[in-house]
C-alpha cells in the first residue's frame, strides 16, 4: 500500500501586499503517514528550506514577525532560483498543503512564478485552515490555536513552541502533525492512498477544491 506524499509548505514575505511584497523564505517538509500502535502518525521524509534575496530592504515590522533580517538574505539566492529549487522539491510529492493557502502562499507564489516565468509546481494545493474549520471549533483558526489544541488533547506529539513559529520549516513541521491529527478519525487507511486520497476529502467534504498555483503575469495583473 503506497500511502499518499504530502508537502506542507510556509513562505515568509518582506508584507502581505502581494503588488508590491516579495517571498524571502520558502521552506517544507515532504511527508507520508505510517500506522503506529493502531493508528495514523506523520512520517517525515524530507525537508527544504532556502531564503531568497529581497530587492529592497525589509520592513522592520516583517523583521519583527518573521526574525528574518538584511544580513540573512546576503548570499541567498535569487527568487527565480528559489522558486525553481521550490518546484524540483515539490515534484516528489502528491499534493501540496498550507495554511490559508487560498487567501496567502499561493496568492504569493502565483504572483513570484508569473513575474520570474520559471517552472511551478502543478501539484493541487490543500488549504488546512479551510479543512479545520469544516473539523474543528476554535475561537480562531491560526495554525498556533490549533496545534495548541490538539496538543493538548494529546493529539500531536509536537511541543508547540511559540518562539519558533513564524519560520518556515518549523510552521511546516507544526503543520504536518496538525493536518494529520485533523484527518486521522475521518479516513480509514486504505483512504491515506495516494490515489483515494484527494477523492476522499472531497466526496467526504472536508475539502472542496485543491486548485493548483496559477502563475499570473505582471501585466496582465497589474503586479511589481
Amino acid at each position: 500500500m503506497s500511502f499518499v506524499k504530502i508537502i506542507a509548505f510556509d513562505l515568509e514575505t518582506t508584507g502581505l501586499d502581494v503588488g508590491k511584497d516579495e517571498i524571502i523564505e520558502l521552506g517544507a517538509i515532504l511527508f507520508s503517514v505510517k500506522e503506529s500502535r493502531g493508528r495514523m502518525v506523520p512520517e517525515k521524509l524530507d525537508e527544504f528550506q532556502t531564503f531568497a534575496k529581497a530587492s529592497k530592504p525589509i520592513p522592520p515590522e516583517a523583521s519583527r514577525v518573521n526574525n528574518i533580517t538584511d544580513d540573512m538574505l546576503v548570499n541567498a539566492p535569487s527568487c527565480a532560483e528559489a522558486l525553481k529549487q521550490f518546484k524540483v522539491f515539490c515534484d516528489r510529492s502528491n499534493c501540496l498543503v498550507a495554511h490559508n493557502a487560498e487567501a496567502f502562499d499561493k496568492r504569493f507564489l502565483s504572483a513570484a512564478y508569473g513575474k520570474h516565468s520559471v517552472p511551478f509546481p502543478t501539484q493541487p494545493i490543500l488549504d488546512s485552515i479551510k479543512m479545520a474549520r469544516n473539523i474543528v471549533q476554535l475561537p480562531n483558526y491560526s495554525l498556533g490555536t490549533i496545534a495548541k489544541a490538539l496538543e493538548a488533547r494529546k493529539e500531536i506529539s509536537l511541543k508547540v513552541d511559540e518562539k519558533s513559529m513564524h519560520r518556515a520549516t518549523y510552521d511546516c513541521e507544526m503543520l504536518m502533525h496538525v493536518l494529520v491529527a485533523l484527518l486521522r478519525d475521518r479516513l480509514s487507511n486504505e483512504e491515506w492512498v495516494a490515489q483515494e486520497f484527494l477523492q476522499t476529502l472531497k466526496r467526504k467534504d472536508i475539502h472542496q477544491d485543491s486548485t493548483p498555483i496559477k502563475p499570473v503575469r505582471p501585466k496582465a495583473a497589474g503586479l511589481f
